[in-house]
This record gives structure tokens, sequence and C-alpha cells, in this order.
């Protein structure tokens, strides 16, 4: 990442956006797949594993693996971010970052209270959260 690989064209062919992750199936010709939620669902999928294949299953594993993908990642990042990257501290904005997190890691802990995963079996949801 410091020498700025991922934003070479050979890497760009593979995700347009030059970011990481990205793999390269290469016993599907050479397929790529980026972004992590993509990943984890294209993994599944290829190896019947991870992924419940009854369709409220299927539904639920890939609900909480976008609650990932659309609260956990993003605004733990940006808590990161803030917290401990940015050159001037900005309190609010630290604050409403650390704030959400707490709130999304408390839908998580209601959530598993009563259960050992996410949607019921081990999947890529618990692999993403």
């Amino acid at each position: 990442m410091g020498k700025l690989e991922q934003k070479r064209p050979e890497f760009l062919r593979i995700n347009p956006n030059g970011r990481i992750p990205a793999i390269v199936d290469r016993e599907a010709g050479d397929f790529p797949v980026f972004e992590s939620g993509a990943i984890l669902i294209y993994l599944a999928e290829k190896t019947g594993r991870l992924l419940l294949t009854d369709t409220k299953g299927r539904s639920t594993v890939i609900q909480w693996l976008m609650f990932q993908m659309g609260g956990i990642g993003p605004m733990m990042g940006q808590a990161n971010v803030f917290f401990r990257y940015f050159p001037e501290k900005i309190q609010p904005a630290i604050d409403r970052y650390q704030t959400e997190v707490r709130r999304l890691l408390g839908v998580l802990d209601t959530h598993l209270a009563n259960r050992e995963f996410l949607a019921g079996d081990y999947s890529i949801a618990d692999i993403a959260n």
C-alpha cells in the first residue's frame, strides 16, 4: 500500500476502485472479485459453505453482512480516523462516530444475547462482523 501498487493499471483491472481487498479466482478464468462483502459471498457460494441455502436463512446472513458493510465497518473506520489520525482533534466528530459504534455494537450484543451466531449457523456474517 505504501508503494501505491493498488493504483497501478494491473491492479485497477482487478478492482477499478484501487482498494483492497480484491481476489482473482484462477480456477474461473482469472475472474476478479473486489469488495470484502462481495468476496465473502462469492467464496461462500463457490464452496457451498458459510452461507445458508434456504431463502430466509440466506437473506438473514446477507442482512447481517450488510449490517457490517454499511454500519460497523464504515463507522469504526471513521471513529478510528477522527480519533487517531486526524491532525487536529474534532471532538464533535469523534463523539458522533464513537457513539454510533457503541450503538451498533449494542445491536450485535442484544442480538447475540440468546444465540451463538448472527444468522443461526456460523456464516460469513459472523466472519465479517
